[in-house]
């Protein structure tokens, strides 16, 4: 049963000293807070509310308690002793106030005892309700002995030796109590028989208990009627206050402030939030404020108290903790106590109904504060399961809360939206969110009790971060650092680690918190996790589920749960959830996610919820990545992230992480991420090798997947033979017709290309698209986009005829297509384009390229890949046509909107558009600019020994030979053929031709001797050599005077420089007539007249159409 009693408060008069004489000549002052200098009482607290009710979670406050009433009887050094008949009080006995005070001290002690025991019960399991009531009323019992201990200056001798006696009994009645709790302790290691007969205990003495109850609570009225009685009729002494203290506007006027907190003096913002609290009473006389535990909304209402009872002096300040029913009813008791409503003190009334309807009807005005109405229960127990005393659904709280007219204001603070949507019934509740980064960080100064170093200042943005500027835990941060003298760096590591749960568990000791309420930020979110638990489990598993993932941006489609909806409302009413982007995300703060993952590590339920997660996300990744995938590729990415780094231990789960951490990798391969995508896939084959059978098609996919991540990556021969290795085996154990069958020829085609191998490479790209072809018909969007790869290798390797027949039946095929009508015009557009441009009709592939520029940026993003790839063509075909100035400048463009995009590729393709266009110019110095940012562009992301970092340093060294940089030029040469005789062979087109630029740089350099070696060198090597590299020989032999060696050389040609060279090279060798003969000979047969000696000619410039392989993967435009 619930004790329907609450100590009667006494008539307290504002400002006021409290003496005691313990000599003739002596006086001491009792305050009721911590002593002011001159050990007054400040007035406001006198006036404004009783003694602030402490629990036994309060040492300090104890302490203090106890400390006051030694000192009733031993006066402080330094109090003054010195009064006069004037202010001289009427005084008990000097033996009884010592009586007096050692009963009260006892008391004390003995009732924290008795609190703690009753805690310890609760805690260990259910006890009887009469034992809940005594929990909650000693406290405020203790308190109210103490403030009657203040008050005896009133009383004459007589009345002082009763009050004496009646503090004893009580003292008794205690220690009573204390030896019966001694009796159910129970203690950890007890077995369940013994817990039985403990519990027995504790329910046949319930009667006992119950008596005990009853005589305290006729003892206490007997102190009440004592305090009551006038005191004599002498004049009361004169109260000296301190300047520092001045009495309130409010401190003499007849409105109660029932407030049981005091003010906080260095209370930090929230002025927007104050001020809407008092906007929003303009309106309506219901106002809430809803919010996270933690997040200040008492102290918010607290300050809001007093700014109103400075306004308004008159009007009473009530103040009622919602937290429990018992305490909520115990609140109306004391209003209508103190308001003195008729019929309070009558057992047949209903105490709630009766405030309720005086509060309804008053003319008066006044502002009632119901705190922490946060549990749903006991505000609609009809509707919810019930808790509490007040179990039925005909009586709710709700009922309770007052309405009437503009002269009132009920303000509720809850951690509950719903409670407060409902409470309110009109308007939406204010929420309060976490401080601004200045606010919480003087906030923290404040707490901490000093400045801040400057050495400190970066440490404390980064703990606040770290704390998402929540008050409490802001706080409890301050407090802990000031009180263990550790370092704010160490703190927030310790929090970043392991050390979080300690720390944010420690209790903080604030005064201004309520009794009842959990003063640290873990053990406040645990009641809410707790409650949530009862009312909606659902809810507390989403809670788990949204915890295992990356804390924001949670996607509602991600969370395929039984009854999201409802439980999101749950988490959302709560304030642990918050909605983003029209209710379509979700994100979990910083702290309740650590705090639910504590949670479950300590219930050993950590993997569980990791797997479910895993599990939630592997399930809904896409398996093929194009463009319509991406935003989904996006959302997932950051719990992708979260969630590949747990650890996995059932087969399931580790199967479950293999499959996210391939399609993971492909959605990085799209972003350029490729050093991450390559980690990722290889970690996927590893794990699926070991746990799937070998026909499994997710081990294809795994196998393919690192195949192209090895290749793309290649630096070195043998990169490209293992590239080369994997994707075989993928396509060997791929079905077909699938996606990992065709991707896999894909990519064999682009590497065979690049190794040079034509017949394999065409073999591989028809293999592709005649896959697709089978797998998906003729005119689906991939067979088409396969066929256009196909015919551009073919275009590449010399086929051009055969490639453009391909692209003209693409166009034929494209009407009858799957395809989006947008998406069958880009491949119109493309088709014709390809064809233009390998017909060598520049200025139609410009006007081609231009129309696919306007139809992409209506299609994609700007920074889409195909957009750029479509105007790097358009600019290479106004460069085909010597519209330099223009292909510069879109090169340009190009180039300054992809600095942040992640295709690096882009840059390298547009500084080296740009520096092709400078070559042309013969702006040497331009071009080498350009020449060495693609270098080292290439050297960054591909490293030194990758082909087309070769390729970036042979097209420098011919910008360095062109600007007669012939050092330069020779050592790069050099280093490009080291490379591509052991990568490429020594036959290959390309090293030859590195080899003959070797040989000019020499010629032009004076070196003629290394230049014939290098040019016979390059002549050895092919069957059948050019007329170029032989008039380069021609030159070299020439300028050395070697002219028997160049009269043999100059026979096996036929070209006039090779007639002119022989003609000279027999002359000069005194074989005039030989000499004469052969002009004579070309004459007859109609060879031109003019001389034509050997002059140094460059091979000719690599056309490097952007193809080489696919850098990007294909995005499927549909």
């Amino acid at each position: 049963m619930v004790c329907d009693w609450v100590p009667p408060a006494p008539n307290i008069v504002g400002g006021e000293k409290v003496q005691l004489s313990l000599e003739p000549c002596d006086t001491i002052d009792v305050t009721d807070d911590e002593p002011c200098p001159d050990h007054t009482i400040p007035a406001s607290h006198m006036h404004t509310a009783p003694p602030r009710q402490v629990g036994p979670k309060y040492p300090i406050a104890n302490n203090k308690r106890k400390r006051m009433a030694r000192e009733l009887v031993q006066p402080q050094e330094g109090v003054s002793r010195n009064f006069t008949s004037q202010s001289l009080a009427i005084m008990i006995d000097p033996v009884c106030a010592v009586g007096l005070a050692s009963a009260v001290v006892t008391l004390l002690d003995t009732g924290t005892k008795v609190v703690k025991r009753l805690k310890e019960l609760s805690e260990a399991g259910d006890i009887p309700e009469v034992f809940r009531d005594i929990k909650t009323r000693l406290p405020l019992l203790s308190n109210y002995v103490l403030y009657t201990q203040s008050r005896t200056d009133t009383l004459s001798p007589e009345a002082g030796e009763e009050v004496t006696e009646v503090v004893k009994r009580c003292l008794e009645q205690v220690r009573q109590l204390d030896e019966l709790l001694k009796r159910m302790a129970v203690s950890d290691g007890e077995s369940s028989f013994r817990r039985s007969i403990r519990a027995f205990i504790s329910v046949s003495e319930e009667g006992r208990v119950q008596r005990i109850a009853t005589a305290l609570k006729d003892n206490v009225q007997v102190l009440s009627t004592f305090l009551s009685v006038p005191p004599v009729e002498k004049e009361r002494p004169k109260v000296d206050r301190w300047l520092s203290e001045p009495l309130p506007s409010y401190a003499s006027v007849a409105g109660l402030f029932l407030v049981p907190f005091s003010r906080d003096e260095q209370f930090v913002g929230r002025q927007k939030l104050l001020e809407m609290i008092a906007l929003s009473f303009k309106a309506q006389s219901r106002v809430a404020i809803s919010g996270i535990g933690g997040i200040g909304k008492s102290q918010i209402a607290i300050e809001y108290c007093y700014r109103y009872k400075e306004s308004r002096p008159e009007a009473h300040v009530l103040w009622v903790y919602g937290g429990n029913i018992a305490r909520f009813y115990q609140g109306y008791k004391r209003i209508a106590q103190r308001l003195e409503i008729p019929g309070w003190d009558d057992p047949e009334k209903s105490i709630l109904e009766l405030v309720e309807n005086w509060l309804s009807n008053t003319t008066g005005s006044y502002l009632l504060v119901i705190d922490n109405a946060d549990n749903i229960e006991h505000w609609w127990p009809g509707k919810y399961k019930t808790g509490g005393s007040l179990d039925d659904p005909l009586k709710n709280l709700s009922k309770y809360i007052p309405d009437g007219s503009d002269n009132i204001q009920v303000l509720i603070t809850t951690r509950d939206t719903r409670v407060a949507t409902r409470l309110v019934r009109k308007g939406e509740p204010i929420a309060v969110e976490p401080m601004s980064s200045e606010e919480a960080k003087v906030l923290f100064l404040s707490k901490l009790g000093r400045e801040a170093a400057d050495s400190e200042k970066a440490e404390i943005q980064q703990l606040l971060k770290e704390l998402d500027n929540l008050p409490l835990a802001v706080s409890q941060a301050a407090a802990f650092i000031e009180e263990s003298k550790i370092s704010i760096k160490k703190y927030t590591d310790t929090l970043q680690g392991e050390g979080a749960e300690e720390y944010l568990n420690e209790e903080l000791n604030d005064s201004r918190r309520d009794e009842e309420s959990v003063n640290c930020v873990f053990r406040t979110w645990k009641i809410s996790y707790e409650q949530i638990k009862r009312q909606q489990v659902r809810a507390a598993e989403l809670l788990c589920l949204l915890a295992m993932l990356d804390r924001q941006s949670v996607s509602r489609s991600l969370l395929k749960v039984p009854e999201v909806t409802t439980s999101l409302n749950v988490l959302m009413s709560f304030n642990l959830v918050t909605a983003r982007a029209g209710a379509e995300s979700f994100q979990i703060h910083r702290l309740v996610q650590r705090f639910v993952q504590h949670s479950l590590q300590r219930d050993n339920e950590m993997q569980k919820w990791q797997e479910i997660a895993l599990a939630c996300v592997a399930n809904d990744y896409p398996t093929e990545i194009g463009v319509a995938e991406w935003p989904v590729c996006d959302a997932f990415a950051p719990h992708v992230h979260v969630l590949t780094a747990y650890n996995y231990q059932t087969k399931k789960a580790r199967l479950d992480l293999a499959h996210l951490l391939c399609w993971a990798a492909d959605f990085d391969i799209e972003r350029g991420m490729y050093k991450q995508a390559l980690q990722r896939a290889s970690e996927s084959l590893r794990i699926f090798r070991e746990l799937a059978f070998e026909r499994d098609q997710r081990l294809a996919a795994a196998t393919w997947l690192c195949g192209r991540l090895r290749y793309y990556q290649a630096q070195r021969s043998s990169d490209l033979d293992v590239a080369a290795e994997l994707l075989q085996e993928a396509l060997r154990i791929s079905t077909y017709p699938s996606l990992n069958f065709a991707e896999s020829a894909f990519e064999l085609a682009h590497l065979n290309y690049d190794r040079g191998n034509k017949d394999a490479c065409l073999e591989m790209g028809k293999a592709s698209f005649e896959c697709w072809k089978e797998l998906e018909g003729p005119d689906s969007v991939r067979t088409l986009d396969n066929m256009h790869d196909y015919a551009l290798e073919l275009a590449m390797l010399g086929h051009e005829e055969r490639g453009i027949a391909i692209w003209e039946e693409i166009l034929e095929r494209c009407p009858a297509s799957n395809a989006s009508k947008e998406t069958k015009t880009v491949y119109t557009y493309r088709s014709m384009a390809s064809i233009a441009e390998f017909r060598g009709d520049a200025a139609m592939a410009e006007i081609l390229y231009s129309q696919l520029i306007t139809l992409g940026e209506a299609m994609y993003h700007s920074e889409h890949v195909h957009l750029f790839d479509y105007r790097l063509s358009h600019a290479e075909q106004m460069m085909r046509q010597g519209k330099l100035r223009e292909a510069a400048q879109l090169s340009r463009a190009i180039l300054a909107s992809c600095k942040n995009n992640f295709e690096w590729q882009i840059t390298s393709c547009s500084l080296q558009t740009v520096a092709e266009c400078c070559r042309l110019k013969a702006c040497y110095s331009f071009e080498e600019g350009f020449r060495l940012s693609a270098l080292e562009l290439h050297e960054k992301k591909l490293g030194r020994h990758h082909r087309d970092t070769i390729n970036a340093q042979e097209a420098l060294a011919e910008c360095y030979l062109n600007s007669a940089k012939f050092a330069e030029a020779k050592e790069l040469y050099e280093t490009v053929i080291s490379w591509r005789e052991v990568e490429l062979g020594r036959t290959h087109a390309d090293t030859l031709r590195a080899i003959e630029c070797l040989g000019v740089c020499h010629a032009h350099h004076g070196h003629h001797a290394e230049a014939e070696v290098a040019f016979i060198e390059v002549i050895g090597r092919q069957s059948d050599p050019p007329g170029r590299l032989l008039d380069n020989l021609y030159s070299s032999l020439w300028n050395q005077g070697k002219w028997k060696t160049l009269e043999s050389w100059s026979k096996q040609a036929c070209s006039p420089s090779a007639q002119y060279s022989l003609t000279t090279a027999l002359d000069q060798q005194g074989k005039r007539a030989e000499a004469l003969e052969l002009r004579a000979r070309s004459l007859t047969m109609g060879a031109p007249n003019a001389a034509v000696p050997p002059v140094l000619k460059c091979p000719p410039v690599r056309d490097d159409r952007r193809f080489a392989r696919m850098i990007h993967p294909r995005t499927w435009s549909a």
